[in-house]
């Protein structure tokens, strides 16, 4: 009986127990005046609801710690050797600061273990508002917390989390900019995608921008033609390996960011291929080593510091009661073109 329509209330978890809302609240907090078979109800009910305790939210009306808290549910060295994920926290730390807030980082133990970077918050108060990044799709913890009475702030779409606050770069129009780039200046009709993995809104975004740039051009998207990654280097490589394996015919590549376009051009480079002789390569987030390499590398630009500082104000607008105008904010991207999709050099 998941309820992903909005935020579960005391009332619902009594309603369903068939208690009333005071006898509701004291089974809760285990208090000995209540029966063990009244507690057991009134657990089993919050249980199947999803209902958290809002102890935070009590916490929160009645002091504040003067933190802000990031939880990014990967373990740390996934986290700070992501150029995107150390921009966006360079962001929200620079508001923080500006505003005399610590800022709290929490990550998972291990990357199989995302509920790890959530416990502190789901289990007391550490923080006055929590900003979550990076979180997949099916994380049912962004909901717990969403419902556990802090002021939540979510960074990229979330339109699973019932009127979530949320801040993200506009990844749809990245990717059908990126696409629609190759198809029209270039020419080209055999795009390959190398998403990030589908799991995470973002990268669902993306892979939507470049299917609807290929539909603007009447080219129906192939499903050989897409391959799933996970952001890293290797996974760009690999996929470039599994398309030649399969003898699937490419023009150009497309990858979600630019470690993977690197990967792929290593790849492309290790059999032979030229880019952009051969294949048109085109990435995303314009991290600063792609201005370096050689050629140099057409991405999609976005600023991923510039949405850690607007996540970090919309959080202090719900940690002072201000609801932002607008629940979900997206960020432009736009395509800085340089010589890896076939550009002239002038304009790099």
């Amino acid at each position: 009986m998941e309820q992903l329509v909005g935020r579960c209330t005391l009332k619902d978890v009594a309603h369903l127990a068939g208690v009333s809302v005071t006898s509701a609240s004291m089974a809760l907090a285990d208090n000995p005046r209540v029966s063990a078979t009244t507690k057991e109800a009134v657990r089993v009910a919050a249980m199947k609801l999803g209902y958290v305790p809002h102890s935070a939210g009590r916490a929160l009306r009645s002091r504040r710690v003067s933190a802000i808290a990031v939880v990014l549910p990967h373990s740390s060295q996934h986290v700070f050797s992501h150029p995107t994920l150390t921009a966006l926290l360079d962001g929200i730390v620079s508001v923080a600061a500006d505003n005399d807030l610590s800022t709290i980082l929490s990550t998972s133990r291990t990357e199989e273990d995302e509920a790890s970077a959530y416990r502190r918050f789901m289990n007391g108060r550490e923080a006055d508002g929590v900003i979550v990044a990076s979180a997949a799709v099916a994380d049912a913890n962004v909901i717990g917390l969403a419902r556990s009475g802090y002021p939540i702030v979510i960074v990229g779409r979330a339109p699973h989390v019932a009127r979530a606050t949320a801040v993200s770069l506009d990844d749809g129009h990245g990717g059908q900019a990126a696409t629609r780039h190759l198809l029209e200046a270039h020419g080209v009709r055999r795009i390959a995608h190398i998403s990030g993995p589908l799991g995470h809104q973002s990268a669902q975004d993306k892979l939507t921008g470049y299917r609807n740039a290929l539909m603007a051009s009447a080219i129906a998207p192939e499903p050989a033609l897409e391959i799933e990654g996970d952001y890293s280097d290797e996974s760009g490589s690999r996929a470039v390996e599994d398309l030649v394996r399969r003898g699937t015919s490419f023009e150009a590549i497309f990858a979600a960011n630019d470690q993977m376009a690197l990967g792929a051009r290593e790849a492309l480079q290790a059999m032979g291929l030229s880019v952009p002789g051969d294949v048109l390569l085109v990435g995303y987030d314009d991290i600063p080593l792609a201005r370096y390499v050689e050629p140099a590398l057409t991405s999609v630009q976005g600023d991923m510091a510039e949405v850690g500082s607007v996540a970090a104000l919309r959080l202090l607008e719900l940690i002072g009661g201000r609801l932002p105008d607008q629940p979900v904010t997206l960020l432009p991207t736009e395509l800085v073109v340089r010589n890896s999709c076939g550009c002239a050099r002038h304009l790099a």
